[in-house]
């Protein structure tokens, strides 16, 4: 890969991570206007197991009751594809259950994962409970 191809695909993909970053940021944001919320925080960023890099986004919220709720998204890459998953989680107590989840989507190339990263933080973030009422912009 020559260096402009290169250049092209790290500011593609950096700017990509910058949407989601934001979009994680904005819907925690908007998370904290709901009277069922006490806090809501946001994070994007990497960590490595065993098995690999992994990028990891959260917007975590603490609902009045004491319950917390929690957009996951983790990205992997092997030597062959991109996966992307991604759920909504609910914490009561010790418990844990997910509440949601879209369907995993692996993908081989990169205009795809760019393409399907930012559909799939976007109906991420749309999933709800029944408990936390987001007023959106008109």
């Amino acid at each position: 890969m020559n260096e402009n191809i290169q250049d092209a695909v790290a500011k593609r993909l950096l700017g990509a991570l910058a949407e989601i970053d934001r979009l994680l940021r904005n819907h925690a944001m908007e998370l904290r206007g709901s009277p069922a919320v006490r806090n809501a925080q946001a994070s994007l960023g990497m960590a490595l197991y065993e098995n690999g890099p992994v990028l990891e986004g959260y917007v975590e919220a603490g609902l009045a009751n004491g319950d917390s709720v929690c957009w996951c998204l983790d990205v992997r890459w092997n030597q062959d594809s991109w996966t992307i998953e991604a759920t909504l989680d609910r914490k009561s107590g010790d418990r844990q259950q997910t509440v949601k989840e879209l369907p995993v989507e692996n993908l081989d190339d990169l205009d795809g994962f760019l393409r399907a990263l930012k559909r799939i933080v976007h109906e991420l973030l749309s999933l709800r409970i029944s408990e936390v009422e987001i007023a959106r912009p008109q």
